[in-house]
């Protein structure tokens, strides 16, 4: 079904949707898987929901979302954010060069969006949503999907902000910017830098993740405008 044909009786559509919902009968429809060919030439699976289900990831979104940024993300953090994005990022890059910390821990986290099951998304979760029925509905969302951060879904991009925020709590003590996954410690010296990547990097094992050998390392005296790139 289109958008267009969804707005052909929406008001009795999201009424029986908000009927469904109140009353745990939703179920997630059919999906379309998609291959998609990343900007390094690697093919990978993005889902298609249904519009209905587009509605609900993005009503469970604005529930969850204004509670995560009032108590779980941290300033330095920007990407899959209201108002913080790229440029965000770049701006506190700026701030640390101007101050003289221009040597760069660099760290791009590998698959981030994989390895997660169900379970754990609804523990991430339960940290900061208390609302027993809310949860039971976000598992509902997430069990029919090949795995809970899949790209496609209304949900994916801000469950990898919240995968992430053990690893930001573990890092706020350094000069430190994080556009979506890509974190970026600054330091004065080659040395600290050195020593900030090893820390990131242990820090990240903590969750089962680990820097992508390809687009990760320490590096210094460059333009900030040159971090956070696709391949960068």
């Amino acid at each position: 079904m289109t958008w267009h044909g969804y707005r052909d009786g929406f008001d009795e559509r999201i009424a029986l949707l908000s009927d469904r919902l109140r009353q745990g009968s939703w179920r997630p429809g059919p999906l379309r898987q998609v291959p998609i060919c990343r900007f390094s030439g690697k093919v990978m699976t993005a889902v298609i929901p249904t519009v209905e289900d587009r509605v609900v990831h993005r009503a469970m979104r604005n529930c969850i979302e204004p509670v995560l940024e009032a108590r779980a993300f941290h300033d330095f953090v920007s990407g899959y954010r209201p108002r913080r994005n790229r440029i965000t990022a770049v701006a506190q890059a700026a701030r640390y060069f101007v101050d003289s910390y221009r040597w760069v821990a660099d760290v791009d986290v590998a698959d981030v969006s994989g390895g997660s099951s169900v379970d754990e998304v609804i523990d991430w979760l339960s940290r900061w949503i208390t609302d027993g029925t809310f949860l039971a509905r976000v598992r509902v969302a997430l069990a029919e999907l090949p795995h809970p951060i899949v790209p496609g879904t209304g949900l994916a991009p801000l469950l990898i902000n919240l995968r992430l925020v053990p690893v930001d709590e573990q890092l706020a003590h350094l000069r430190v910017a994080r556009f979506c996954d890509n974190y970026c410690a600054f330091t004065r010296t080659k040395a600290d830098a050195a020593m900030a990547f090893e820390e990131i990097e242990h820090v990240l094992a903590r969750i089962g993740l680990r820097p992508a050998p390809n687009k990760s390392r320490v590096h210094g005296h460059m333009n900030p405008e040159d971090l956070f790139m696709i391949a960068g």
